[in-house]
């Protein structure tokens, strides 16, 4: 009777067993399918542009979390895993000086220009010369441009042409920050400002937004952003299929539909 039992015990162990083995091989294959991805806010529309057509093409999902440049850069720093990294060229570069990124697998997709920008159906000023968007900007009831202190270069960028213009305190009382993460073109299409400056990247095609210019050209600084798969990666096959998709026709003019010249 024990032999029987016995048998029927050593069953149902390798019936666990292969279960466990097969729960196993799933885990990994649903992992190998799945794209794990840190995405800086600047190229957060560009990279929702170039998605699905990704997911479809590939079979693969993408599980991406947007934060700045500068907290990748931290997260990456402090050992976070992650399959790809999209961030500021100069900030992907601090990391492959740091040993974190091989320069082999670090790939340039393209730059964007700071933009203004204005409410669909509101007047467009003129802001071609210094001049005229100074008028502009004291024209305007609110202003909005990404908070400095997040480390955006837009937001950076512009606090100095704020100042290099003479109208620093004049803006600041109307100005609004858009919350972390958040997007200049949400409030221009809330209509709770009656300008806007940020990344093109962020405000090209934003639904209830016209671009009507760039920052003139004394002013103009234009971020170039990079796509690197950490040493680290879980997954670099996943991140290189990913890349390559940016990096073709189809990825290209999904980028440049947001406003980001390709490379």
């Amino acid at each position: 009777m024990s032999h029987r039992n016995d048998r029927r015990l050593s069953g149902v162990v390798r019936r666990v067993l292969f279960l466990l083995v097969f729960i196993s091989m799933a885990y990994h294959d649903a992992q190998a399918d799945q794209i794990r991805g840190l995405v800086t806010i600047g190229m957060q529309r560009v990279f929702e542009e170039a998605r699905p057509e990704f997911e479809t093409a590939s079979g693969r999902t993408l599980d991406v979390q947007f934060a700045s440049t500068a907290n990748i850069g931290k997260r990456i720093q402090a050992g976070k895993a992650a399959d790809f990294i999209i961030l500021a060229r100069t900030a992907a570069d601090s990391l492959i000086k740091s040993g974190l990124v091989p320069a082999t697998d670090c790939f340039v997709l393209g730059g964007s220009s700071i933009a203004v920008a204005v409410p669909a159906g509101r007047p467009k000023p003129e802001v071609s010369s210094a001049e005229r968007l100074k008028r502009a900007l004291l024209a305007a009831n609110a202003v909005a441009y990404t908070n400095p202190a997040s480390g955006g270069p837009s937001g950076i960028q512009f606090a100095k042409v704020l100042e290099h213009l003479g109208i620093a305190e004049e803006v600041r009382p109307k100005t609004k920050f858009p919350p972390p993460g958040g997007l200049v073109g949400q409030i221009l299409a809330r209509e709770e400002a009656d300008i806007g400056v940020q990344q093109s990247t962020e405000l090209t095609s934003f639904r209830g937004v016209e671009v009507i210019g760039s920052l003139p050209s004394e002013f103009q600084i234009v971020t170039e952003y990079s796509a690197a798969i950490p040493t680290n990666s879980p997954n670099p096959e996943g991140a290189k299929a990913l890349i390559e998709f940016m990096r073709s026709a189809e990825g290209r003019a999904a980028m440049k539909a947001k406003g980001l010249v390709p490379k």
